[in-house]
């Protein structure tokens, strides 16, 4: 019997019998969820009168996370399988049932959690939705449980914690994820844009990106309003949401909107198809109205689910104190975020943000085709604590910035390089997040600097691009109210310094470049010196 199969039996076994025992909550709504999740001894309520939950761990678990495509799956997911069944068979379960996406093949999917993790499905309803009713065949289902080890391991980093997490796909698009000893709200999110991540490979209509997207109506450098929508490819934690969420309008006319937060598929056509369509997952550390107004004041609504944010006795919220977590973060529900548009698609791409870190790496560069694709499968940027807390700060390159991928890395490669051709209006444009040089001499790109960029380039007046030969990449020569040292990061390090630096980085990339066997030669050497 195929493994899907078996997971699916298992999975569907575990249901019926909780349904049978009449131990199912089945879809219950939020003001009961909210209920619920207050008699958990880690869930407290904060003066705003909405919800904090602290998890176990209080990240993803990557290093524990198999899928069927990439790894054999044999007894030891069986015994999960059995470790799932004897364990839910103990518990009241709550199963929440939401769809995904609509249309002439709705896409639904289907959570179930022991009631000691009500707060999942909790942050889970806010997330995703609509809630449906009468589902009987999910396209996707997602089951959490714990046993004694879970409480054990609150005291170890993550490295040595006692987790399991695997993923199956099955041939025609479906997905099941077993999720033993985490309560952390982005596995559940992460099953979802897994299981739309191998659907859209499947059906090879479009491409899953770890993207935001927005759309903005403003007035252009060379005069009249122009509408455009920019994609923000990048990790957690590296800018996307920060740079997504931001109003960039500020005149009569102008307008400024949210479309996605976090991830969708770009499709052959150059469209935009998101399916987050109840709120946005947002990062809170350091959260202040100066620089992230929505988000700030999003998060302290009353139906706004927090996870890992620091409460006091009191129940006042305190963005930065991480002394548990650097990961705090907040579902805030699309209507509470000031300027969330009611769509979650979008008709044209203009722009493609691919967000990176490096001390070498120029404020802002435009990529032709070959080298968007290039610099996606590199997939450079920093560690965070949503990934790793043991190695947050650290470089790293994730494929195409895609901790959910599944299947051939090649045949993903070109097929984004695919779209980027049929839609050659997609600009496309690497911007560094982090910061420029080293030491007493590092430079730091801030937000504001970012904004700047993003604004100018949105608005139409970036036009004047040369050639920089330190880096091989295409720079502005100029760009209003940021300094131009972020664009040449070789005038913060000595010529031979900078050059040695250069000759290693770009080993590396080709390195792992040429790692995939079967990648076009135009990206690989589209990467220059």
């Amino acid at each position: 019997m195929p493994i899907f199969e078996e997971f699916d039996i298992a999975v569907r076994g575990i249901y019926a019998q909780a349904v049978d025992e009449e131990r199912v909550i089945q879809n219950p709504g939020p003001e009961r969820l909210k209920r619920i999740c207050l008699e958990e001894p880690d869930v407290q309520e904060t003066t705003y009168g909405n919800v904090v939950a602290f998890t176990e761990p209080m990240s993803r678990a990557k290093p524990f996370t198999r899928n069927s495509i990439d790894a054999p799956f044999g007894q030891a997911e069986f015994a999960l399988l059995a470790q799932a069944k004897k364990a839910l068979s103990q518990h009241q379960l709550i199963c929440l049932d939401v769809q995904i996406r609509g249309g002439d093949r709705p896409i639904t999917a289907r959570l179930i959690v022991p009631r000691r993790f009500a707060h999942i499905a909790y942050g889970g309803a806010k997330l995703f939705g609509p809630r449906i009713n009468n589902v009987t065949d999910p396209t996707y289902q997602v089951i959490f449980f714990h046993d004694e080890a879970w409480e054990g391991n609150a005291a170890k980093p993550l490295p040595e914690k006692d987790i399991t997490i695997r993923l199956v796909h099955s041939d025609d698009g479906r997905m099941i994820k077993i999720v033993r000893n985490s309560s952390y709200l982005g596995e559940w999110k992460k099953g979802i844009f897994a299981g739309e991540d191998w659907r859209a490979k499947m059906e090879r209509d479009g491409i899953f990106l770890h993207a935001g997207c927005r759309r903005d109506c403003l007035e252009m450098a060379h005069g009249g309003l122009e509408t455009q929508t920019s994609l923000f490819v990048a990790l957690s934690a590296n800018g996307k949401t920060s740079l997504t969420c931001r109003v960039l309008a500020n005149t009569i006319g102008e307008e400024s909107w949210l479309i996605q937060d976090d991830g969708g598929i770009l499709k052959r056509d150059g469209t935009f198809h998101g399916f987050e369509q109840g709120g946005i997952y947002a990062k809170t550390d350091g959260l202040t109205p100066s620089e992230q107004i929505e988000t700030y004041y999003g998060a302290l609504k009353p139906d706004t689910y927090l996870e890992n944010v620091h409460v006091d006795e009191s129940g006042a919220m305190d963005f930065f104190n991480i002394e548990r977590t650097s990961n705090g973060r907040a579902v805030i529900e699309r209507r509470d975020f000031m300027h969330a548009h009611r769509n979650i698609t979008a008709d044209t791409v203009d722009n493609l943000f691919i967000i990176t870190r490096g001390p070498t790496i120029p404020a802002v560069a435009k990529l032709s085709p070959w080298q968007a694709t290039a610099f996606m499968v590199l997939g450079q940027s920093m560690e965070s604590s949503a990934g790793d807390p043991t190695q947050a700060g650290k470089i790293k390159n994730v494929f195409f910035y895609d901790p959910f991928l599944a299947g051939d890395r090649v045949e993903h490669a070109h097929l984004f390089h695919e779209i980027l051709k049929w839609n050659p209006h997609i600009n496309c444009y690497l911007l560094n997040t982090g910061s420029v040089g080293e030491g007493e001499h590092a430079r730091k790109i801030t937000l504001n600097d970012t904004v700047n960029i993003l604004e100018t380039i949105v608005r139409g007046g970036l036009q004047d691009w040369e050639i920089s030969e330190a880096t091989g990449l295409m720079v502005p020569r100029v760009i209003p109210g940021v300094d131009s040292i972020l664009m040449h990061p070789e005038k913060l390090y000595p010529r031979a310094e900078f050059d040695q630096r250069q000759t290693a980085l770009h080993a590396a990339r080709r390195e792992i470049l040429e790692s995939y066997e079967g990648l076009d030669k135009a990206i690989v050497t589209s990467v220059r010196k």
